[in-house]
């Protein structure tokens, strides 16, 4: 008898690895059944979705309270959708507030539950411990030291490797957009500020200041590239654009394009910059929040760096500007300095890409979660 599966993934990089796990399920399982929550990918790989993405887009402590009560109908709509459908297993991926309620449910109801991108608690601290115990059979790493720790801390893990490993080869250098295309002494710089609105809000203002004074000071031989998600207007985008008053090419999606054909990237923390790191492509890395998502946070992260190319890297290979140092002036410099190099820079920040992608394992992450995913669930369900 056919399985049938409920997957839940709340923004971009999860509905990516969302994507290529729904297919690699219906591979290993042919005739399974799958619905629930994410964006383009899973719906193309066969996904019934209940609620798109889009609708989910929302990063940081007070950005979620702000927008609870929308939230919270989408969260009751999932709840009553296990309790209608009474799917054979659920499988979370990364958004954690979201994605532990219905594991709380799935929970009460008998349905096992799998946590695919674990929640990041070597950051946020152990005080969730108590409840992925409580409400996980089993945890699917992406990280190798995720596996040490989820294990010292009693939890049933798994290290699959990382899917960003298997897309690195999805495009070539060049793309079919003419817009993509590289001119001979042509310095592309690519800006990534985000795949929330809040995110671009924040940013974008500042990644476009620091593209004026890039194109000022390269004396305008410098192409900028915006890839755009499809979570973010992109009427938004190309107000902030218009109101910047500089040229900035626009693309649906297709960030992988546009990073390969980069000299540097100015890109907000997040999946992005790990991308970008195990191309070779040399970034800048910024994060900022509002300032009540700031100054919570600050009470709680327990790490000394913020972008995941120095995490992984265990050492400062990208320089990370934080809150009030995000500023066009800082982000400019920054970036001109990578531009300047003799190459000796590079050379190491390409050096500590390879070692990092060498300890993500291959391009068989989707593949394994998905064997991983169905035994932990036919062994609960007989």
């Amino acid at each position: 008898m056919a399985r049938s599966l409920m997957i839940v993934a709340g923004e971009v990089s999860g509905d990516m690895y969302g994507g290529r796990l729904a297919r690699a399920l219906l591979e290993l399982a042919p005739g399974t059944r799958l619905t629930g929550i994410g964006g383009d990918a899973m719906a193309e790989a066969g996904v019934k979705l209940t609620a798109h993405i889009n609708d989910l887009s929302v990063m940081g402590f007070w950005e979620v309270v702000r927008d609870m009560r929308r939230l919270r109908r989408i969260l009751d709509q999932a709840k009553e959708s296990l309790r209608g459908s009474r799917p054979d297993g659920l499988i979370l991926i990364d958004f954690y507030r979201f994605n532990i309620e219905l594991a709380k449910e799935a929970k009460r109801l008998g349905i096992p539950v799998v946590y695919y991108v674990a929640p990041k608690l070597w950051v946020w601290g152990k005080g969730r411990i108590r409840h992925l115990k409580n409400y996980v059979d089993h945890i699917l790493a992406i990280f190798p030291f995720e596996e040490e720790f989820y294990r010292s801390q009693g939890m049933p893990v798994s290290y699959v490797g990382n899917p960003l490993t298997e897309m690195l080869g999805d495009s070539a250098a060049s793309a079919t957009l003419p817009i993509l295309r590289k001119e001979v002494g042509e310095t592309v710089v690519s800006l990534l500020p985000g795949s929330r609105t809040s995110e671009v809000r924040q940013l974008l203002p500042h990644f476009l200041g620091a593209a004026e004074l890039i194109s000022r000071e390269l004396e305008g031989h410098v192409k900028f590239c915006l890839p755009l998600p499809q979570t973010i207007s992109r009427t938004l985008v190309e107000d902030m654009i218009a109101q910047a008053g500089i040229e900035v090419m626009v693309t649906a999606g297709r960030s992988r394009e546009v990073l390969r054909i980069s000299d540097i990237s100015l890109i907000t923390s997040g999946t992005a910059t790990l991308e970008a790191f195990l191309l070779g492509i040399p970034q800048v890395v910024a994060y900022r929040a509002s300032w009540m998502t700031y100054f919570l946070g600050k009470r709680i992260i327990k790490i000394e760096r913020f972008s995941l190319p120095n995490i992984l890297a265990g050492r400062d290979v990208v320089e990370e500007l934080l809150q009030e140092e995000v500023i066009p002036e800082r982000l400019a410099r920054a970036a001109l300095k990578i531009l300047d190099d003799d190459g000796a820079a590079k050379t190491e920040y390409m050096r500590a890409g390879q070692e990092v992608l060498t300890a993500l394992k291959g391009n068989m992450a989707s593949k394994l979660a998905a064997e991983k995913a169905m035994e932990t669930i036919s062994g609960a369900v007989k």
